[in-house]
């Protein structure tokens, strides 16, 4: 969604939209967890989205043009990811099915006549992907801090057992975490030739990292963030400047 915003050229879009929602009780309840929405409620994200906070789609599509973005999912049936390019017509639903969780929201969506959830289970950080489609020049935004590996949590063994019925599907909840961190090691391993990655990273973890969150987490994570970003900026700028002049 994040990224949605950025492509639209709407500053602080998105930002303002997780301020909206944060206190919305229609969006995050407890009381609902068990519901077939779930602690998260997307269609609510998704209403706001379209009545009072709607995304510039002409902007969007018009940047987009002649550029590859992908939008990560996880197929329901076979854990496998898929890489869904966006178009106006699906574009919100992609998002919505990229952040399906098991347990926290409807936990799928269906897309493509495949039932989707979160991307992040099947390819948490995609820069093999990136890499594979012949990128050279990789920023990595994340959301922990660079050093911090990943254990298997309480909500993985859950709902590795709920679903144990497909293997494909409980194997995947099980093992996510190693492949998060496998990732994270490729990051700091030395690159290869004709490619080059960096990274902006928190450099500690998120306030907003969870389901009770107030504006001020919010807030300080969004200024935190504008921090690193600006800080990438500075060090980065005379090879910003040399690749913009070729």
């Amino acid at each position: 969604m994040a990224l949605t915003s950025f492509l639209s050229g709407q500053r602080r879009h998105f930002v303002d939209l997780a301020l909206r929602l944060v206190e919305d009780n229609k969006f995050i309840s407890f009381t609902a967890a068990f519901s077939d929405e779930g602690l998260m409620n997307l269609s609510r994200l998704a209403q706001v989205v379209k009545d009072e906070s709607p995304i510039d789609w002409n902007a969007a599509n018009q940047f987009i043009e002649g550029k590859k973005v992908h939008i990560v999912t996880t197929d329901f049936e076979t854990g496998e990811a898929h890489y869904l390019s966006p178009q106006r017509e699906n574009w919100i639903r992609s998002v919505l099915a990229s952040s399906s969780l098991p347990l926290v929201t409807r936990g799928r969506l269906k897309l493509r006549n495949r039932w989707m959830f979160d991307g992040g289970y099947s390819d948490p950080i995609p820069l093999k992907k990136a890499i594979e489609d012949g990128c050279a020049n990789i920023l990595v935004i994340r959301t922990r801090p660079r050093s911090v590996r990943v254990e298997q949590d309480t909500l993985d063994l859950i709902v590795s057992y709920i679903y144990r019925d497909n293997q494909a599907l409980a194997s995947l909840f099980q093992t996510w975490h190693t492949r998060y961190n496998q990732v994270v090691d490729l990051l700091e391993k030395e690159k290869e030739l004709n490619q080059s990655w960096s990274e902006i990273a928190p450099l500690h973890e998120l306030k907003s990292d969870g389901y009770r969150i107030s504006k001020e987490d919010v807030l300080d994570d969004y200024h935190h963030g504008l921090e690193r970003a600006l800080e990438w900026i500075d060090q980065n700028l005379e090879k910003l400047y040399n690749q913009d002049k070729t």
